[in-house]
């Protein structure tokens, strides 16, 4: 006989302990990074190199659109780290005042 579900809650659960179907946070924000940059430096690559083609500059303007895309990336990674840390922070500050209530 299988064994019996301890509760309903528990039948979907994954090995982290999270609900079926989802990651755990470090690893949503690193695909979240990961796909960032690869789009942004595809589309600064592009760009660059289609105005090249316009101005017959060689890579100058694709270089330039790969820097851009990099740096889009690096400053989008900067503000979803800043948003986690500020959840972190609310929800430990609140924390702190049920315990101390």
């Amino acid at each position: 006989m299988p064994p019996e579900d301890k509760s309903p809650g528990e039948k979907n659960r994954s090995p982290f302990g999270m609900g079926f179907g989802r990651l755990p946070q470090s690893f949503d924000l690193a695909l979240r990074w990961a796909l960032t940059l690869a789009v942004s430096v595809l589309v600064g690559l592009f760009i660059g190199r289609w105005v090249d083609s316009k101005l017959g500059s060689s890579p100058l303007f694709l270089l330039i659109g790969v820097f851009w895309g990099l740096g889009g990336s690096f400053y989008s990674l900067f503000l979803q780290l800043k948003k986690i840390q500020e959840d972190e922070e609310s929800e430990s500050g609140s924390e702190k005042k049920e315990n101390t209530l």
